[in-house]
């Protein structure tokens, strides 16, 4: 695992795929996992160099707003800034899985055009007013095309990604029937939709 600076400490990735591919995928997740591939057979099958990044709840606290200074805004920054080293020149496309789904928002918001195609998978729609207020001027200036996938019967369901869909310029919602969430919650994971998120984040770059 390679390591990027992050205020005091540093944030843990891993990278896999295909080198200087001119396709980027960053993927954003917490937990013991989070820098393994999704699922290596599928990634395989594509032209496309992935980029997986370890997040902590304190990486995540707090939106990124009021000049970036917030735990959060900081790890927005420090995102940028290993994309830009890891990623020079390529398009790039960002997945953002449950409590890392909001810095994956913020993380193309803050890119521009660099990059074009966000998926966020079983992410919760803000529960209070204020966080709402926050996030959705950011949502209604995402040129990316974001793809919004939950699952039937897990914490995030069809009404978190109507909210999310409702409020961006061009994404689309995806409801996961619990039979194929793999969990036994019903919420969906990252692996039983890696196919479908990376043709959505990679599009043009599926082996033939």
């Amino acid at each position: 695992m390679s390591l990027a600076p992050w205020l005091d400490g540093e944030l843990g990735y891993r990278s896999f795929g295909t080198p200087g591919a001119p396709r980027a995928v960053f993927v954003l997740r917490t937990g013991d996992i989070a820098t393994t591939d999704p699922d290596a057979r599928v990634t395989s099958g594509f032209d496309v160099r992935i980029v997986a990044v370890g997040l902590d709840a304190p990486e995540l606290e707090d939106p990124p707003v009021f000049g970036g200074q917030t735990p959060a805004g900081l790890t927005v920054e420090a995102l940028k800034a290993l994309l830009e080293r890891e990623a020079p020149g390529a398009t790039v496309g960002v997945v953002g899985e449950r409590a890392a789904g909001p810095i994956a928002l913020y993380l193309a918001a803050a890119m521009g055009g660099v990059v074009d195609r966000v998926a966020i998978v079983g992410v919760e729609s803000p529960s209070d007013p204020l966080s709402r207020d926050l996030r959705t001027p950011l949502l209604d200036e995402l040129a990316a095309e974001v793809l919004v996938v939950v699952g039937g019967d897990g914490p995030a369901g069809r009404s978190d990604a109507t909210w999310y869909v409702d409020r961006l310029r061009a994404g689309t919602a995806e409801v996961v029937h619990p039979d194929q969430t793999g969990s036994v919650d019903g919420q969906v994971t990252l692996t039983s939709v890696w196919s479908r998120v990376l043709a959505h984040v990679a599009p043009g770059t599926e082996r033939r």
